[in-house]
């Protein structure tokens, strides 16, 4: 039999293997503490990087006046940047009540919120190559219809719904969208329009059991990527979306976000000119050859 001070040694040992939150973000989809990127300025602006650690005491986990900070500094920063996103969810409230009965509705299950991210910025998607399939023959038969295509986001193992988005053309193969963050794995590219941005969680939605792909009757949550939902199921589920009291959004990350992606840019451009001059060594001999002849020029022109 263990001894309460064994016991009690067990339990901090569990402790100190450090809390889920050090190895997947607790909104899940991407890999990583977000606080180990630009660690300095976030430990002294946003505090990402002390969020979520494993003993922090209760009475240190929740202050108010640094998350009226971070909710102040959020809304400032969306309105300056993303005019076009200010009250979005409130001016989307009704459409649960004027849906057309034509539309159609599928779920997307995106591997990093970083990538939810950039659909939300640039207002585009893409799926796997069957996905992209499916989603554009929906498109097409309800735009005969003069209907939509609603696509629910969610994040793989982040437990909620991020969103709404519709389908404004079908998949494009022929388009591309560099910035993903898995490099080169998804071909193809369609334009969305986001109808509501807030994180709902799952058991919203516990009551909604539809029949999968396989053939399986599951709850939504169980649904995989491009898992069409029948009209009735839809519009409760966008009722719920639209009356959740929530104020949490991926928008509270996008300066982060932001952040990340415009260093991402600036290494990928890098390595372009880096490859560009290995590969053409005339042009870097030529390049040298400039710089040499105008600092020439202005030894000279300083001697006279």
């Amino acid at each position: 039999m263990d001894s309460g001070a064994n016991k009690k040694e067990g339990f901090n040992q569990k402790q100190n293997r450090g809390g889920r939150g050090q190895k997947r973000y607790r909104r899940g989809g991407f890999r990583g503490n977000r606080g180990n990127y630009n660690q300095n300025y976030y430990n002294q602006n946003m505090n990402y990087s002390n969020r979520y650690p494993s003993q922090m005491q209760p009475q240190q986990f929740y202050n108010p006046f640094m998350q009226q900070q971070m909710l102040y500094r959020t809304e400032m920063y969306i309105c300056s940047r993303y005019r076009n996103l200010i009250d979005i969810n409130t001016k989307n409230a009704s459409l649960y009540e004027k849906i057309d009965s034509n539309s159609k509705f599928f779920v997307i299950k995106s591997f990093s919120e970083e990538d939810v991210h950039k659909s939300i910025k640039y207002g585009v998607w893409s799926s796997s190559k069957n996905g992209n399939l499916t989603l554009s023959n929906a498109f097409q038969i309800t735009k005969e219809k003069n209907g939509s295509v609603y696509l629910f986001f969610s994040c793989n193992g982040s437990g909620r719904y991020a969103g709404i988005a519709r389908m404004k053309t079908a998949c494009d193969e022929n388009r591309t969208f560099e910035f993903w963050t898995q490099d080169g794995k998804w071909t193809g590219l369609f334009d969305v329009e986001w109808i509501f941005i807030k994180d709902v969680p799952f058991k919203e939605f516990k009551d909604i059991i539809i029949t999968m792909k396989d053939g399986e009757i599951k709850p939504i949550s169980n649904a995989r990527d491009t898992q069409e939902i029948p009209f009735e199921q839809a519009k409760i589920m966008i009722e719920k979306i639209s009356k959740y009291q929530n104020s949490n959004t991926i928008l509270e990350h996008f300066e982060f976000y932001d952040i990340r992606q415009e260093n991402y840019e600036k290494n990928m451009q890098m390595k372009k000119n880096n490859y560009s001059q290995q590969s053409n060594p005339q042009a870097q001999t030529n390049n040298e050859n400039k710089e040499t002849d105008k600092s020439n020029a202005n030894n000279t022109n300083n001697n006279q």
